[in-house]
């Protein structure tokens, strides 16, 4: 009778289970990766550049009310396919300092990537 018993209850577990997997994939896939809030838009991402100098890079929602929202921004060296390396972040804005003459290729937050003599 135990054995029934506890076999019922393997059974009801692991169909909840199914059930909440099931659920909760779903409402994964259907929900947006990042939704504007109200009466802002974007988000604006960009960067600035000056050879041998800097690189500057912002990543905000722009709102109507002049009250942007800061957003996370990064600045990436290349390394090789697929590797890069943070060089600087920041929330909003982030400025990456450097000097010499050599060439490498960096990417920020939301843009693609950029050769500069930066080094």
């Amino acid at each position: 009778m135990r054995a029934t018993i506890a076999r019922g209850l393997r059974r009801v577990g692991a169909v909840a289970a199914v059930i909440m997997l099931l659920f909760t994939g779903s409402a994964l896939v259907a929900s947006p990766a990042e939704a504007a809030p109200d009466g802002c838009s974007g988000p604006y991402a960009g960067h600035y550049e000056s050879a041998g100098g800097q690189i500057w890079a912002y990543r905000v929602w722009g709102c109507a009310d002049g009250n942007d929202i800061p957003l996370s921004v990064t600045i990436q060296r290349y390394l090789s396919p697929g590797v890069y390396e943070t060089v600087a972040s920041g929330n909003g804005e982030a400025t990456y300092y450097c000097g010499g003459t050599l060439y490498n290729v960096y990417r920020t937050s939301g843009t693609s990537d950029f050769g500069i003599l930066c080094s």
